[in-house]
């Protein structure tokens, strides 16, 4: 059994019901060719502005394998539904895009850097568009500089020479905005991202790895879309090793896998052992002694075995760590400084933007700390500088790197917007 962290329309199928332990197929895949949605991620922006006019019709039944559970939350990168997120306008031509960055940019939006990476690589060597892109090809060397791999990107800039014949981008040694998935694990921070399964068993057996060396290690679930059997049990299992070895783990972001678990053990024993586990942990690593009571009984009855105690670990005595603050913008600055990823139509960030534009005729957004910024979070992003510039003011986006701004172009944000960072 598995679970989406995107909203789905309920579907029934007694035949899928049935069988035990489905396996989660993700609902929106960028890469996919097939009739679930538009051939390219042009297509799929347009399809964006379109929907929101229209009564979707409804899906395919699913299948034996495809059974999902589904939570309320943000509406996810292109499930738009009437009243669910505003409408976006796609502009006609965008200068420097071209079929393969378009769908590289929605991959990496959705927290795919990996599958990004590998499209923009066979599309620089095989595709004529990509080939005489810049843009296509500096994305790529962004993407190559956040997973830190120095040698490929050696190796790219020498083919960017001879194909456009002007000097390749350089090395960034201390880059300070790499993606969250692509932080390197001596650096205490850890990332799962996409689907949970047995396919991150070594990154989870790295950062258990980790807390033995290091007094502070990081474990963000923010990007998780969803979670199978297998996975569940993973990451249970190497949370209960490092709390009963009172490890003060830092767990952040937390809250959307726990929301999905919460769904999911309402179907009791048939939700699986595992995303029991996992809740269970999650709820004593967030210290919620309430909550942890209600399900560890309930967990001893649909398994018939005793109820887990209340052994939170020692990161949990205090209150959960607060946010990373966002910039505070100082009496006379006049910029507005955005970082990490901004997710969503309601990112904090974004609406630190209709504050911002008060008393100002010229809005200046540095995106230069931006790590991810989600389809959603961009079409919303779009509308707010069309109320800015409805007010007759001017927006300009500076820092912005490749892969982000070949996302926003996407998205309808016109290149005029885009201007030089100040020395």
């Amino acid at each position: 059994m598995a679970f989406s962290l995107f909203n789905k329309p309920p579907g029934k199928d007694k035949a899928a019901e049935a069988k035990p332990k489905p396996a989660l197929t993700p609902r929106h895949d960028a890469r996919s060719t097939s009739a679930r949605g538009p051939a390219t991620a042009r297509e799929l922006a347009e399809s964006a502005k379109t929907r929101a006019r229209t009564v979707p019709k409804a899906p395919p039944q699913p299948g034996p394998d495809e059974r999902d559970i589904t939570l309320t939350g943000p509406p996810s990168l292109i499930d738009w539904t009437p009243g669910s997120a505003p409408s976006i306008q796609v502009a006609e031509a965008n200068p420097g895009l071209c079929a393969v960055l378009e769908n590289a940019a929605l991959l990496y939006a959705n927290a795919q850097a990996t599958q990004a990476r590998q499209l923009l690589e066979q599309g620089v060597a095989t595709d004529e568009d990509a080939k005489v892109s810049p843009l296509a090809w500096l994305a790529l060397f962004d993407l190559l500089q956040r997973a830190g791999d120095r040698a490929a990107f050696d190796q790219l800039a020498l083919q960017y020479v001879v194909a456009f014949e002007r000097s390749a981008p350089a090395w960034e040694e201390h880059s300070g905005k790499p993606s969250p998935a692509a932080r390197p694990a001596s650096g205490g921070y850890f990332a799962l991202t996409g689907k949970l399964s047995s396919a991150n068993a070594a990154q989870i057996a790295n950062m258990v790895a980790a807390t033995a060396k290091q007094q502070q290690v990081r474990l963000d679930l923010a990007s998780l879309t969803g979670a199978d059997e297998a996975g569940t049990r993973l990451l249970a299992d190497a949370l209960a090793q490092l709390r009963k070895r009172k490890y003060a783990l830092l767990l952040q972001h937390p809250e959307k896998i726990r929301q999905a678990l919460e769904h999911a053990v309402k179907q009791g024993r048939d939700a699986g052992e595992g995303y029991w586990v996992l809740l269970l942990e999650l709820l004593q690593w967030q210290n919620d002694r309430e909550i942890f009571e209600e399900r560890a009984i309930e967990f001893a009855v649909a398994f018939e075995v005793s109820p887990p105690s209340w052994e939170p670990p020692p990161s949990a005595a205090a209150p959960p760590p607060a946010a990373e603050p966002l910039p505070v913008i100082e009496e006379g600055q006049d910029t507005l400084v955005w970082q990490g990823t901004m997710l969503g139509p309601g990112d904090t960030q974004l609406a630190k933007l209709g504050e911002f534009r008060d008393g100002r005729s010229v809005i200046a957004i540095d995106m230069a700390g931006v790590d991810r910024i989600d389809f959603v979070c961009a079409g919303a992003l779009f509308n707010a500088i069309g109320r800015v510039e409805s007010q007759r003011k001017t927006v300009q986006l500076s820092g912005a790197t490749p892969i982000i701004r070949a996302l926003l172009l996407l998205i309808g944000i016109s290149p005029r917007h885009f201007v030089k960072k100040a020395p």
